[in-house]
């Protein structure tokens, strides 16, 4: 007798206090002033500035390169 196999059921971890958390934070958001917002994408990219840095670098030493490959 051939028995057909159970389909596992897949159990998802309980995030409510994660989707509670960043509806918290929409709010918060939104009850700030316009000028806090401004401030705060300022401090944003004060803090992303290296990274942006790095990648314009990255990005001019990859042009600098000479095509690779040879055309004979």
């Amino acid at each position: 007798m051939i028995h057909a196999m159970k389909e596992p059921e897949t159990i998802y971890p309980d995030i409510c206090d994660i989707l509670q958390r960043k509806a918290e934070g929409r709010r918060d958001l939104a009850r700030r002033s316009f000028g806090e917002k401004i401030a705060a994408m300022e401090a944003l990219r004060e803090r992303l500035a290296p990274f942006r840095r790095l990648r314009e670098q990255r990005r001019a030493a990859k042009q600098a390169l000479p095509p690779s490959g040879d055309a004979s």
